[in-house]
């Protein structure tokens, strides 16, 4: 019974701190450029206090990027023009294209 008790207890401890972990939504750490994520986070926030659901939170989320910073928001609409060619995220093929849309 003890033991049953003692591998429950150790399940839960085990678990405990990977549920405790963020997924990414916000401004905190996590992948990608922090200062990106920092103003698209703030950009979601007021689209959806302005009652924005669905896609059109995408489309005010890139509005009000290009309005407040248009280099952050050519990374996102050169990110969206190379998924749309095909490129996989995370692919060195995928870093060329974006790369070569911002600076080219």
């Amino acid at each position: 019974m003890t033991r049953l008790l003692l591998a429950g207890l150790l399940a839960l401890s085990a678990i405990a701190p990977a549920a405790a972990q963020p997924f990414g939504y916000g401004p905190g750490p996590g992948r990608g450029n922090p200062e990106l994520r920092a103003e698209r986070f703030e950009c979601r926030q007021e689209a959806r206090a302005r009652g924005y659901r669905g896609p059109a939170v995408r489309a005010a989320v890139l509005d009000c990027l290009r309005a407040r910073r248009p280099d952050l928001a050519r990374i996102v609409e050169c990110r969206q023009s190379a998924r749309a060619h095909g490129y996989i995220p995370r692919t060195p093929e995928f870093r060329m294209a974006v790369r070569s849309c911002r600076f080219g």
